[in-house]
């Protein structure tokens, strides 16, 4: 017991005097330690093409390396930042990250107050972190091989709301639910392959809905799953992903894209299948109500149909009349048809609260004075119309996908928004239900409410009651007012010039005021008509002698009068 009891205490003697030794040495060594240890992450990361600034380092025996106002600039604007990292060795090297920030481009932050990770297999490049707290369930594996390396990131019943704030602009953006899955990266110098297989339950994205006055919140909760394997080839200038599988809010969707020449003339080949899209589940997910307008009683049903889209672009991106769009969509109505779109089949008043006042209700029935029938509306009015709005209205479902991608990338090299891309359905369907604001959460309202009018009223009905409800300038509305108003005719007598003036103004009826205020068209409104007129002499609308005569027309507006 005593030969014992001696060991025994030389044995606690020697561990404290070693470890007085080593915290000396460290004490004494600490400056130059600290020196090195400082040049050798930043060395490291300028290796690696990224910049390197850290507050403090401090050595010590426990931790024995401590980081604080670490920041790590990477490439393409994004930026790591850690408050304080710590670095123990519980048996193995630990890692332990507070108030850790990743900041992105437009305004996107993901953010995390307090993370552990254990770190093993340091060497020859290859390592690999895995989460111990607050949970597990992450881990991101690196290995190094003669021509790259290879990244395999992989999530298990992975809390992602629970670990990760995900903002932007200081707002809500992402929960990302139960995460399942992974995804494989493999770089070379000249290529990027990747595989992504991943799943989450119960995520939730930022609500699209204009919630200006309070911090926006996330829509309802919806499984996500997505499933891809493709390429970059840098040198090629290649993006190639030949099959997608996901699902998102109830839809299935699938497709294909490549994009080749990035680096000289770029090519798009764009395939893309929606199955099952329930438009209620969408406006849910997206954080929107069914429109209040649509007359649904409140906790009744919230059937809004369902639509399948198909779509094929092909084309070069610089070149927006080269692409060749095809679509293909079908939609299931509801059970029971929204009490307001259904009586738009018969009469009805039509009031609206947009601009300024005063508003006048528009009786929409043949016992008004300003209702104009179809059928009573000059050909030629329609032909410049539908020419000018939607040029595809009596052939398709409502939405011309067809001209969307040439109007986003027209408009998109010119700086402005994408003008030409809203069918005469689609505008109908503002014009009735919905606000004038620019949220992507009205444009898929109206995404909703457009297949409601096509499958409740047909094409003719849908166009009648466009004519005799849009606006044409300060408090007024309709074609048959609209004649009255700038030219004292009725429809029926309009010259070809004044009805292009009419269709021209369409866009913008109270911007466009400024333009004739004097009694006749600018040049740029004039510009404008001619060209309308030139489009109905190029389809045959009009012939040679009538289009030469329309040219010089005088359109001599009575711009001062007041409306009615």
């Amino acid at each position: 017991m005593v030969t014992f009891g001696t060991r025994g205490r030389r044995w606690l003697l020697g561990a404290i005097a070693t470890a007085l030794v080593v915290s000396v040495a460290v004490l004494l060594l600490r400056p130059v330690l600290e020196r090195a240890v400082r040049a050798r992450i930043e060395a490291a990361a300028v290796r690696h093409g990224m910049v390197a600034r850290i507050g403090r380092v401090h050595v010590g025996v426990w931790p024995f390396l401590r980081l604080e106002g670490f920041d790590l600039d990477l490439d393409h604007g994004v930026r790591l930042h850690a408050d304080k990292i710590a670095a123990t060795w519980p048996r193995r090297l630990r890692l332990a990250a507070r108030a850790a920030t990743l900041s992105g481009p437009a305004g996107v932050t993901v953010s995390s107050p307090a993370t552990t990770w254990d770190i093993a297999s340091i060497r020859d490049g290859d390592f690999q972190l895995t989460l111990v707290a607050p949970q597990s369930g992450l881990s991101i594996h690196k290995r190094a091989d003669p021509v790259g390396s290879a990244w395999q990131i992989e999530a298990r019943r992975l809390d992602v709301g629970h670990l990760f704030d995900v903002r932007r602009d200081a707002y809500p953006l992402l929960d990302g639910g139960i995460a399942d899955g992974r995804v494989n990266l493999r770089a070379s110098a000249d290529a990027l392959h990747f595989h992504v297989d991943i799943g989450a339950l119960g995520a939730r994205f930022r609500a699209l809905a204009d919630n200006a006055a309070e911090e926006p919140q996330l829509g309802d909760p919806t499984d996500v799953t997505m499933r891809f394997d493709g390429a970059w080839g840098r040198a090629e200038g290649m993006i190639e992903i030949p099959d997608v599988h996901a699902t998102l809010a109830g839809a299935d969707l699938s497709g294909s894209i490549a994009l080749r020449d990035l680096n000289t003339d770029p090519n798009v080949d764009l395939a893309l299948g929606v199955q099952h899209l329930d438009f209620a589940q969408l406006l849910g997910t997206s954080g929107l109500a069914v429109p209040e307008s649509l007359g649904m009683a409140p906790g009744g049903s919230r059937d809004l149909g369902l639509a399948t889209i198909d779509l094929r672009v092909r084309g070069r991106l610089a070149d927006p009349a080269s692409l060749s769009v095809t679509q293909k969509i079908n939609f299931k109505p509801p059970r029971q048809m929204p009490p307001a779109i259904a009586r738009l089949r018969g009469d009805f008043i039509f009031s609206s609260d947009e601009g300024a006042g005063p508003h006048r209700p528009i009786d929409v029935s043949p016992t008004s004075p300003d209702f104009i029938a179809l059928r009573d509306v000059p050909p030629l009015f329609v032909r410049t119309l539908l020419i000018s709005e939607d040029a595809g209205f009596y052939g398709h479902r409502g939405i011309d996908l067809r001209e969307l991608p040439t109007a986003l990338l027209t408009n998109w090299s010119r700086g402005g928004a994408a003008r030409g891309a809203s069918t005469i359905t689609q505008q109908l369907a503002k014009n009735l239900f919905l606000s004038r604001d620019k949220q992507i959460g009205r444009k898929l309202q109206e995404l909703a409410i457009t297949f409601l009018l096509e499958s409740a009223l047909g094409k003719d009905r849908i166009l009648e009651i466009y004519l005799n409800i849009i606006e044409w300038g300060p408090d007024l509305r309709g074609l048959r007012p609209a004649a009255r108003h700038y030219f004292d005719r009725e429809p029926q007598e309009l010259t070809p010039a004044q009805m292009a003036f009419l269709v021209a103004i369409i866009p913008g009826p109270i911007k466009y005021q400024i333009s004739f205020a004097h009694g006749t068209p600018g040049p740029g409104l004039r510009t404008l008509i001619d060209a309308l007129l030139a489009k109905l002499r190029s389809v045959h609308a009009i012939g040679e002698e009538e289009y030469t005569q329309a040219l010089v027309d005088p359109i001599v507006v009575a711009a001062s009068r007041p409306a009615g």
